[in-house]
């Protein structure tokens, strides 16, 4: 489970890259009552045994509708996929970076750029290697999550609010799609095909100030699928809390725990305290990995055994950083000594990442959003085995699949 996007949010080869594909116009059906198995397709789906879901909720008046979607090819099983946008397109697009040297952009997702009447899609998470969730907002406020069938090209209607919703960005799916967690305005919930319940209160917000370097919330389950954690260190005195997901029991929590993530295999979860970094696993509890690092929006390979994370400098500028989780304690590694943002794992050993703007004579940190240095037009990958670093065409990644090796 990953957090609310903070940036923007290869050239694989420079001649590979190509604006939004040129779709076949398969319409997507809004299905507000059932998620519609896949159907047989000319070539195979990337999620053979789909698992039960949680159920569709009907639409209101004021919901927004879901956005349009077309596409062009099927998803190959086993396909590793990132939703992107490309170079000179709005779109955002399933892209099929199986290969490297030939990517394929599958499905794109109309994205709305002025006179609309709502704003989406927005926080758009794999939900499996066929299905894609995201977050459309109305002009007054109203708010929704779909998801949409890659394969079918259905669209159900997942969750709704109205305008007083404080979090509704929160979210992450279980690892085989099955469970839904979530944060409501008061509530830490998860959703699942047995039901809606509620894991604890978020006690009252303080309307604090979000400092980007330093708050975060999130959920997000462990990549065995057999916990759950979530963070709203945004929220002053909040607690950090695991769950085990067999009997909904409390088995870790803390009030200074921020910027998490799980690993990409088994349930380790690495998050950040005054100390440095710490790791909590079910067999050997909680302990300090890495002493004095304080990084901001860490992202796992999906296979386990890195994260990637961007260090901040008094200036408030961004520099892309990664741990490899097979050394004890862990030693930060650098991959650019300029400046970048909006670092995240393309494949194991791919990243990308953003050039980030020079904040000039005066420093980018405070407590405003507006005080983030900006992305630059340039983007870039960069190969973790060669070394090498290339221009990108893809301008922003919002998630990638395989989450979990």
């Amino acid at each position: 489970m990953r957090k609310a996007p903070l940036f923007a949010l290869l050239m694989l080869l420079v001649a590979c890259g190509s604006a939004a594909p040129a779709a076949r116009q398969t319409p997507n059906t809004t299905t507000p009552l059932a998620v519609a198995s896949p159907a047989a397709s000319p070539s195979p789906a990337a999620s053979p045994s789909p698992v039960a879901l949680p159920s569709p909720v009907a639409a209101a008046k004021s919901t927004p509708k879901a956005v349009a979607f077309s596409c062009s090819s099927q998803v190959p099983s086993g396909a590793t996929l990132a939703l992107v946008t490309l170079r000179g397109s709005t779109d955002l697009v399933v892209r099929d970076i199986t290969n490297l040297s030939k990517p394929v952009s599958r499905c794109a997702f109309k994205v709305c750029a002025q006179w609309c009447q709502s704003y989406g899609p927005d926080y758009m998470r794999f939900v499996t290697g066929s299905r894609v969730s995201y977050i459309v907002r109305s002009v007054n406020g109203d708010g929704a999550l779909y998801l949409a069938d890659l394969v079918t090209r259905k669209t159900a209607l997942m969750r709704k609010w109205g305008p007083s919703e404080s979090y509704f960005w929160v979210y992450a799916w279980s690892p085989d799609g099955s469970s839904l967690t979530y944060f409501t305005s008061t509530q830490w919930r998860i959703r699942s095909a047995a039901g809606d319940v509620s894991l604890s209160s978020l006690g009252k917000s303080l309307g604090y100030n979000f400092r980007h370097d330093v708050d975060s919330f999130m959920v997000g389950f462990s990549a065995d699928g057999q916990y759950v954690a979530a963070d709203q260190s945004a929220n002053p005195g909040a607690v950090f809390k695991v769950v085990r997901l067999s009997d909904k029991k409390l088995v870790y929590s803390r009030i200074d725990g921020t910027m998490a993530t799980w690993a990409g295999s088994g349930a380790n979860l690495y998050f950040r305290t005054g100390s440095g970094i710490d790791e909590w696993d079910p067999v050997n509890g909680v302990r300090l990995v890495a002493a004095g690092l304080g990084w901001t929006n860490p992202a796992p390979s999906s296979d386990g055994k890195r994260i990637a994370y961007l260090q901040t400098d008094t200036n408030g500028q961004h520099f892309v950083r990664m741990l490899d989780l097979a050394h004890n304690p862990l030693q930060p590694k650098a991959l650019s000594s300029l400046f970048r943002q909006g670092i995240t794992f393309l494949n194991p050993t791919l990243v990308w990442y953003a050039e980030e703007t020079r904040c000039g004579g005066s420093p980018c940190r405070c407590d405003d959003a507006t005080c983030e240095p900006n992305a630059t037009d340039r983007t870039y990958t960069h190969d973790l085995v060669t070394g090498v670093i290339s221009s990108s065409i893809e301008t922003s990644v919002a998630d990638t699949w395989p989450h979990a090796g």
